[in-house]
């Protein structure tokens, strides 16, 4: 689905359920989008809501714009500014930085691994309460920096104050912090002005349904707009005969050896079928067995 800016991810999954009640069995989104960004947001229904874990792993591609010199408390211009950089070094020489100059620092800086802490004002939780209803109470929950990856950062455009980056990061790493940081690595300070989720995986923004394509009733046919489970995690497949197929489904560990054939591949995750080409699940190899990690027999 494509997120509009200033609805809630949840938002999004009520009007499935509005349209198709309890018909569909569990709907859930996969990665909360905050209410201002935009973009990306992949919804499970059914068994493939069981998939949260695997596909909350897939990388992201956020498109950023940000203004430098000027900073709120949330990281974004839904709230107020908090404070402004009035030093001569913003006008004089952040102004006139070039594009290649302030991607080679910015690339210098954070590609690769990046720790990180949660924005205070975001959905990572603290004894079961969101980060930001923590600090609307007044309560500010610091927590510890975690470690994540940034594959690619590219400056798209830069028209002082606005900077505009592309980034590919690995799971939970929070762009108004990531660019909040960009800001001060440059010298000054900075929040978003908009926030875009280009791509989760290889699921990107063109293929998503935008809103008029939303469920507008139980007639809407979901399987149409709907992606296999096979084809949202791209994974080599293991195929096991009838007896073996049925074990499978009843979620019984094997012998690496009982499967009909498999695709040579570093993965440990495989998408289990049986020898008439249907989907039982998802398995994984540990320790020389197939052990079943999410069934959909």
């Amino acid at each position: 689905m494509y997120k509009p800016a200033d609805i809630s991810s949840y938002d999004v999954i009520r009007t499935i359920k509005r349209s198709f009640g309890k018909k569909l069995g569990k709907i859930g989104h996969f990665g909360t989008l905050d209410p201002f960004a935009c973009g990306v947001l992949l919804v499970g229904v059914g068994g493939a809501a069981r998939l949260n874990e695997y596909i909350h792993e897939m990388p992201k591609t956020y498109l950023a714009v940000g203004r430098l010199g000027e900073e709120t408390e949330t990281g974004d211009f839904t709230a107020p500014v908090s404070q402004k950089d009035t030093s001569p070094y913003l006008e004089q020489t952040i102004a006139k930085m070039d594009i290649e100059f302030i991607q080679k620092q910015l690339q210098e800086k954070f590609l690769g691994d990046y720790y990180q802490a949660p924005h205070k004002y975001s959905a990572a939780k603290h004894e079961g309460k969101k980060l930001l209803e923590w600090a609307r109470e007044g309560v500010e929950i610091k927590k510890e920096k975690k470690l994540r990856h940034i594959y690619e950062l590219e400056v798209v455009s830069y028209e002082f104050p606005l900077l505009t980056i592309r980034v590919k990061v690995s799971s939970g790493t929070y762009i108004r912090t990531l660019f909040s940081e960009c800001a001060n690595h440059l010298g000054t300070i900075g929040s978003l002005v908009s926030l875009e989720r280009e791509a989760v995986g290889h699921h990107h923004i063109n293929d998503s349904l935008r809103k008029d394509q939303w469920p507008n009733g139980a007639e809407w046919d979901y399987k149409k707009f709907g992606i296999p489970p096979e084809k949202t995690l791209l994974l080599p497949r293991v195929v096991f005969a009838p007896k073996e197929a049925k074990l499978v489904a009843n979620g019984v560990q094997l012998k690496l050896d009982r499967a009909l054939e498999s695709e040579e591949s570093e993965s440990l995750l495989y998408w289990a079928y049986d020898s008439e080409n249907n989907l039982i699940g998802l398995i994984k190899k540990v320790d020389g067995e197939w052990r079943v990690q999410v069934n959909f027999s």
